[in-house]
Order: C-alpha cells, then structure tokens, then sequence
C-alpha cells in the first residue's frame, strides 16, 4: 500500500472520529452543499459539506473540522475527485453577521492515481439567520502544483 493511501485513509478515518465523537453531541454541526471554478484552469466543480464545530477557544474563536467532498468536472479530460477535512477557525465579529474563517488541512485527489493535497482556505459565513449560513471561500491547493478554487455555497444547522 502506497505512502499516499495510507495517509489518505488516515486522514479519511481521523475526520470520521471527529465528527462522531462524543464532543460532537453538543457541537454544531451543520450540511450543506457548494458550487466553484477552479481559477487556473476554468474547471468547474460541485460538492457536499459538513461543518462541525469541535471546540470553542475563546468567546470569539471556534474550532471545527469540515470534511468534503467534490466533483471537479474537466473538458477534454479525467474528471477529479476531491475528499478534504479541513480545520476551520471561525472568528465571530461582535454585531457582525458576517463570519470570517481560515482553514487548514488536508486532501485526496482522485483522477487515475491518488494525490496528498495541503489545502489553505479562508473565506467567510453570512450568518443569515434561522440556522442558514451561505459562504464563500478563497481555497488554495498545493498538489502537483498550485491551484485556486473559488467557492460559494451554504451549509444548515442540524
């Protein structure tokens, strides 16, 4: 088995622990779905969301994990598949509706072989009330080269 594969699974098996353990009881979690281009290559994408919140650091600054999924449509070429679990930190703003975050973490590419990503993400949540919170992102992805995705979607409290 390669080095990859087994990163990969670890990776798959540490974002499964998370979102399940029993921190997760009290936590937010929230599900949803996002839509995005790929800015290099003009390839767009559609994928599914999970943001847990896992731990509240400071009054203003929460912890979760965020596992993904995408499906990276290529014209002319092998589609891309994308599993991610990230790790985002979420910077409330008093009497703000608007939700910045930075998020780290790791990726899998599937297109034929597998592929370790890092990602780098920072965007924002629009707390637009009633559990909802539409965002969009910024998410840079070094593998095999670098690549920037831009990503709107909305994800709904659980």
């Amino acid at each position: 088995m390669s080095a990859v594969k087994i990163l990969g699974s670890s990776i798959v098996v540490i974002c499964a622990l998370l979102a399940f353990s029993p921190v997760t009881a009290t936590a937010q979690v929230d599900l949803g779905a996002h839509a995005g281009i790929n800015l290099d290559a003009g390839n767009p994408h559609l994928g599914v969301d999970v943001v847990i919140t896992v731990a509240q650091l400071s009054p203003n600054v929460s912890l979760g994990v965020w596992p993904s999924y995408a499906h990276v449509f290529i014209e002319d070429g092998h589609d891309v598949e994308l599993l991610g679990c990230d790790f985002p930190f979420e910077f409330k703003i008093d009497n703000s509706i608007i939700t910045p975050f930075a998020a780290p973490g790791l990726g899998l590419a599937f297109y034929g072989d597998e592929t370790l990503k890092l990602n780098l993400i920072g965007g924002m949540f629009l707390e637009a009330g009633g559990g909802v919170r539409p965002f969009a992102d910024l998410a840079i992805r070094l593998i095999n080269g670098t690549f920037v995705d831009l990503l709107f979607g909305v994800v709904f409290e659980l």
